[in-house]
């Protein structure tokens, strides 16, 4: 386990989970949130974006957390392992929300400098439909890299039997 993609809805855990599993491993860590956004939740343009996350990908070893869903394929080819977070939307939501009163006012470890935590109906709304949006392209372009080892996690007591085993 060398070049790592944790993947899976907003609320799930994906970042908490790539900490301890950094911490764990030493494996360098890299949000994707980080490359997408810039400050004051500016969007880095596609073709910069798609750059910084193949230049980042192209390393010997990482942690590449994120659900960015339409990069995927690119970031797939690169991986050995893929941890999948396909919890259900309403775990989720619980997540985006305790989240947000944790960094209410503040900016989250693993965004972008000025990039506020904010909560609103459309981002709850991706949440809720993420799975059902994007289980199937998922499993299909899983499927297209057979080499990947995988593990999906489908509620929090499988993550933290996970990371004890560790």
């Amino acid at each position: 386990m060398q070049r790592v993609l944790i993947i899976g809805s907003n609320g799930a855990g994906k970042s908490t989970f790539s900490y301890q599993l950094a911490q764990r491993t030493g494996l360098p860590l890299i949000h994707l949130d980080q490359i997408y956004w810039r400050e004051c939740w500016q969007v880095t343009p596609r073709d910069a974006f798609l750059r910084r996350m193949e230049q980042a990908a192209k390393e010997e070893c990482w942690i590449i957390e994120g659900n960015n869903v339409s990069s995927l394929d690119q970031r797939l080819p690169y991986a050995d392992t893929v941890f999948w977070f396909e919890f259900s939307p309403l775990i989720c939501i619980l997540g985006i929300l305790k989240r947000e009163w944790q960094y209410r006012g503040k900016v989250r470890p693993d965004m972008p400098d000025r990039c506020v935590s904010r909560l609103d109906f459309s981002f709850l709304r991706y949440a809720w439909l993420f799975n059902r949006r994007n289980r199937t392209r998922i499993r299909g372009l899983l499927a297209k890299y057979p080499h990947l080892h995988i593990i999906r996690f489908t509620n929090r007591r499988h993550v933290r039997q996970y990371l004890d085993a560790i």
